[in-house]
């Protein structure tokens, strides 16, 4: 909402608008059966758009759930089932092994990043533009620190004490865990360090949608994604087979040998393009830049780079986007030339500050008083950090429209 309110594409005339808000996100079941439907009720009643078109399409909804719509019972879904819903789950097929079932609908739901706050590993991205001359190399190859076991208990030579067949992570590592130059631990001492050094990440679900597949993005590592039948954020109108690995689950036995067979120039040519895609990940003009970018093809504008592509090519297929809108190609590949005044982000990347403070404006100074490693900075500064010192959300910077 408040990036609504800053980024100009709001309007108070309901005739004049491509899409229509509803402001009540949505988390647990609890929340979903108490208010949505005297939500939908109270819509229905004091505007005539929902009716008009045809029971709430072009309407968007949040809902961050782990499971995204499917928390949501069967009544209320059948109330929403035009509502396009953003959500961070992209199930879109039912599971091989039942471990999930159908939520994400491609072409009218859209999977969008989850937030991560300025903290770490992310503040500590070695894709900063500032940072390419001491970039240090990546000697090390798959990585992953976090939970394996389903109960929580720490693994024994790749072996969980309960069952955990089904688990994604315990899989890898009951094949994998001594290959050598891979790390995978319930806990890394460095995580950042890590996350830098290793080549690839891998990037599985939790007990729902995951995030590690965006934040190894933003730290320049490639993501090893172990789903089935899910889609990453802004998949498919952003493509991932680009600048990450996708290996089916049934593959996880020759995992090694699939990322050994991937040539240096393959490998390289990713890592190029995580430094476009990273961009796409984060919310960049909320919370401040990390990679030394200006906000332009942040997480924000590119949800609304997509709506317009809902727009003005309903019947599209969103993996085609990018062939058939040379504008959305242009923004996908992070080449759509600024028209508007300039824009500089505070940053929040402290491997910079420690080394070019001078030059830059860290966001801690922007926002005084309020704490970087917490959500209080998304909850108390109107417009997002792209607004920096300026409160009037109307007068916020504007470099790309």
């Amino acid at each position: 909402m408040q990036r609504l309110l800053s980024s100009g594409v709001r309007t108070a005339d309901g005739d004049a608008a491509d899409f229509f808000f509803i402001p009540l996100v949505m988390r647990t079941k609890g929340q979903s059966a108490n208010h949505l439907t005297a939500v939908v009720s109270y819509i229905q009643q004091h505007w005539p758009w929902w009716g008009r078109y045809g029971g709430g399409h072009r309407h968007l909804l949040v809902v961050p759930a782990d499971l995204g719509r499917r928390m949501l019972p069967e009544e209320l879904l059948k109330l929403v089932e035009n509502v396009t819903f953003l959500t961070h789950w992209g199930s879109h097929t039912n599971h091989s092994e039942g471990a999930w079932v159908e939520s994400h609908r491609p072409g009218k739901d859209i999977v969008v990043p989850p937030l991560h706050n300025a903290d770490e590993p992310i503040v500590f991205s070695p894709l900063h533009t500032l940072h390419s001359k001491r970039r240090r190399q990546r000697t090390s190859g798959l990585f992953f620190s976090g939970r394996i076991c389903s109960d929580g208990s720490e693994p024994h030579r790749g072996r969980c004490r309960t069952n955990s067949q089904g688990n994604v992570r315990h899989k890898v590592l009951k094949h994998h865990w001594n290959r050598t130059t891979w790390t995978l631990t319930t806990r890394a001492k460095a995580y950042a360090s890590a996350l830098s050094s290793h080549t690839f990440c891998l990037s599985p679900g939790g007990g729902g949608y995951g995030r590690r597949s965006v934040q190894a993005a933003v730290m320049g590592c490639v993501p090893v994604l172990i789903g089935d039948g899910l889609h990453q954020p802004f998949e498919p109108e952003l493509d991932w087979s680009q600048f990450s690995m996708s290996v089916p689950e049934q593959d996880i036995p020759h995992l090694h040998t699939i990322l050994e067979s991937m040539n240096s120039s393959t490998i390289a040519a990713m890592q190029e393009q995580l430094r476009c895609a990273a961009q796409h990940l984060y919310y960049s003009t909320t919370f401040g830049e990390v990679m030394g970018e200006d906000g332009r093809y942040d997480a924000f504008e590119t949800l609304m780079e997509v709506l317009r592509m809902r727009r003005d090519h309903p019947s599209l297929d969103p993996s085609e986007y990018a062939r058939t809108d040379s504008r959305f190609a242009d923004f996908i590949n992070c080449k759509l030339e600024p028209t508007g005044g300039p824009v500089s982000l505070c940053t929040q990347n402290r491997m910079i500050m420690a080394a070019d403070g001078r030059n830059l404006r860290p966001c801690r100074l922007e926002f005084p008083g309020l704490s970087m490693r917490s959500m209080h900075m998304f909850y108390s500064w109107p417009g997002g950090a792209v607004c920096g010192s300026n409160r009037s959300v109307a007068a916020c910077p504007r470099s790309w429209v």
